[in-house]
């Protein structure tokens, strides 16, 4: 159910006014993006960390499927992007000799979308500003394997909706090659969001181009019937494909 809800919220996000499509471009993009992961939670121990390089996260990468749609029309500009990925990290506790490691397994998924408005437009440099959403559906597990305590567990999962402030910039060097970037923050009470994109993109033809960046999201949240923190930073290298129409 909650799959067919945020596949439905990305179409009709790329659906607004299909009725006046002549005036609209649109992007859809597939990108892979892999990142390191670096995860904190609270246990009855005290707050535990781990770290994993992007390297260290795809060989654990059980699963992954990324997706950007964008459309433009005069000033106004519409996005979705939508992420799921199942990510572990692992490593020695801080607990002295009661544990040999901790495990981090994350199952995320994030569904963002937001209405721009052009700021900026002229040859030299493109900057949109505006509003939006992140929804969020996680599931967290920790671990901390026992070597002379016993093995202790978690598993908790929250879904919650972060509202969002937004930017966009993009600089063409030339007809072929475009500087770009985007940027949001938000939150409420018990969470709080924030990320930041920079890369390049080449143009292939009028209808196809790649991009390669790297891409920075934070994610906190206090999650299960206890509220214990969990802080996840993922940052790595992005590549996508893009369609223009």
């Amino acid at each position: 159910m909650k799959s067919a809800l945020i596949l439905s919220a990305v179409a009709l996000l790329a659906g607004t006014a299909a009725a006046s499509a002549q005036d609209w471009r649109y992007d859809l993009t597939l990108y892979g993006w892999v990142p390191g992961l670096s995860a904190t939670t609270d246990t009855p121990y005290g707050s535990v960390s781990s770290d994993n390089s992007p390297s260290d996260t795809l060989n654990a990468l059980d699963m992954a499927f990324m997706g950007h749609v964008a459309a433009q029309n005069g000033k106004l500009g519409l996005v979705g992007d939508l992420m799921y990925a199942d990510l572990s990290a692992s490593k020695a506790t801080p607990f002295g000799k009661l544990f040999s490691e901790a495990t981090f397994e994350t199952k995320l998924t994030a569904v963002s979308g937001y209405a721009l408005y052009r700021l900026a437009d002229d040859p030299k440099i493109q900057f949109d500003a505006g509003v939006g959403f992140r929804y969020f559906d996680m599931k967290f597990d920790t671990t901390l394997t026992g070597n002379i305590a016993s093995t202790w567990e978690r598993s908790t999962s929250s879904s919650w909706i972060d509202p969002l402030i937004a930017a966009r910039l993009a600089i063409p060097l030339n007809d072929k090659w475009l500087v770009n970037g985007f940027a949001d923050w938000g939150g409420t009470g018990d969470s709080e969001t924030w990320q930041i994109y920079a890369g390049v993109t080449y143009k292939i033809n009028d209808n196809w181009s790649t991009q390669a960046g790297w891409r920075y999201m934070n994610v906190n949240k206090d999650v299960g019937d206890t509220n214990a923190n969990a802080d996840l930073d993922m940052s790595g290298p992005v590549f996508g494909m893009t369609y223009s129409f």
